[in-house]
């Protein structure tokens, strides 16, 4: 399966300080984000504020616990995968559980290899739902995981590696500045980047998501606007 986990944001709500950085660094190199809280209420500013992807979340927690927390994030949304995290395992939680609609819940002491596993279960759950489909202004399509890109008529068209390695670049920084040395170092694989191929690129794109989607910024890098 293509490492869609690059493109992914994560919420992780733990109140232990060094579990917290402990856990966090372990998503981090897997994800695009990682975004934290130690307490329930930041936790639901940070959703707000984020949208993140996935949401992990310590169950044992003072003031809000973590499952009112989820019931919280479930009263508007019932499609972000949720994982708790809990040493307990008794009768009641699980029937918790199956009500709030986790995704699965990891029983403390936490490994890496639990955490990796649940983070491809979530994504899998997203690939069901067309999260990895990016639909463009002007209505080009380009799916992250099958990297099949349709056209604003609805045509299956076949893009060029580096045309391929740019707009997954591209879409991996949506909305943020992509430097030049970030384009070189994943589009040109080893090469020295070429801003007068780079240009053509850009502008092929251009043509095929829209004009004003891609914008240069000082000649510095490029911008996806979504």
């Amino acid at each position: 399966m293509k490492n869609i986990l690059k493109y992914l944001s994560i919420l992780y709500v733990e109140d232990d300080d060094e579990v917290r950085i402990n856990i966090s660094n372990s998503i981090a190199n897997m994800v695009k984000k990682v975004y934290t809280a130690s307490n329930a209420v930041d936790a639901l500013e940070l959703y707000d504020k984020y949208k993140p992807d996935i949401i992990f979340t310590d169950i044992d927690m003072k003031g809000m616990n973590g499952l009112d927390f989820v019931k919280e994030i479930r009263e508007e949304d019932s499609l972000t995968p949720i994982v708790v995290l809990t040493a307990f395992k008794t009768e009641r939680f699980l029937m918790q559980a199956v009500s709030l609609h986790l995704e699965s819940y990891i029983i403390k002491p936490i490994s890496y290899k639990d955490l990796k596993e649940a983070l491809f279960n979530c994504s899998e759950k997203l690939l069901e739902r067309n999260k990895f489909e990016i639909i463009f202004p002007n209505n080009a399509k380009y799916n992250i995981h099958t990297t099949i890109f349709t056209n604003e008529k609805g045509e299956i068209e076949k893009l060029q590696n580096k045309e391929k390695l740019l707009l997954e670049t591209l879409i991996e920084f949506k909305n943020e500045l992509v430097f030049y040395d970030i384009i070189e170092e994943n589009v040109w694989e080893g090469d020295s980047l070429n801003k007068g191929t780079l240009k053509v690129l850009i502008g092929k794109l251009r043509h095929k998501i829209g004009k004003n989607t891609i914008i240069n910024e000082n000649e510095q890098g490029y911008r996806l606007l979504l």
